[in-house]
């Protein structure tokens, strides 16, 4: 069973907010895209958003259980953004729902740990780490943050953290930012990680 409260209605109304925040921020993801990537960022996410958006409101991402939640937010994903990102944010919500699959009962523990082996799918499948400059640099250290107090606002500040600390590192392990000099990167954050930030920040405010 799902021990989390209004789960559905919150899940629901979290899930809209989160989809509105990233759509709206498309500017933002293109602008640091065009510097760092092939920018198309901003769109790819905003496709994604929107789709997901749509189907909540349709009813074909049902919120009643987060395991089939997750994979139907993954399958909107799969249908609807292009890309590395596209593939690996895929992963993840799979993995997320694959995890609360084998759970006796679901409450704000299991949901954090899910967080967790979703962002370490990311890892292993991806080939990067906090560090190579990728969302990843938002995603690990919030997972970190979720698991240790199941807080998504420590989890929101360290996301937002980790995607600021981009705009610092002078090389990328990783992603198209790893042909790019390091005159070009510095000073602009990875747009996935602040995509990640972005989703975060409006999740920690239901």
């Amino acid at each position: 069973p799902v021990t989390l409260e209004n789960f559905s209605e919150t899940a629901k109304s979290m899930a809209l907010k989160a989809a509105k925040s990233l759509g709206d921020q498309e500017a933002l993801l293109t602008k640091y895209d065009l510097i760092v990537g092939d920018g198309d960022c901003g769109i790819t996410m905003k496709r994604g958003a929107a789709e997901v958006e749509d189907r909540i409101n349709k009813g074909t991402i049902p919120t009643y259980h987060p395991v089939v939640m997750f994979a139907s937010l993954a399958d909107a994903i799969s249908d609807s953004m292009g890309g590395t990102s596209g593939v690996l944010l895929e992963l993840m919500f799979r993995k997320m729902s694959s995890t609360l699959s084998r759970c006796e009962s679901i409450g704000q523990t299991e949901m954090s740990q899910a967080f967790q082996a979703g962002v370490d799918a990311i890892s292993l499948y991806g080939g990067a780490t906090v560090g190579s400059r990728t969302m990843l640099d938002a995603l690990m250290p919030a997972a970190k943050a979720l698991v240790a107090s199941n807080n998504l606002s420590d989890a929101s500040t360290m996301a937002k953290t980790g995607a600021d600390g981009t705009a610092k590192m002078k090389s990328a392990l990783a992603g198209r930012s790893n042909y790019l000099s390091e005159e070009t990167l510095e000073g602009t954050p990875d747009p996935g990680a602040v995509a990640v930030s972005i989703v975060l920040e409006s999740l920690s405010q239901n």
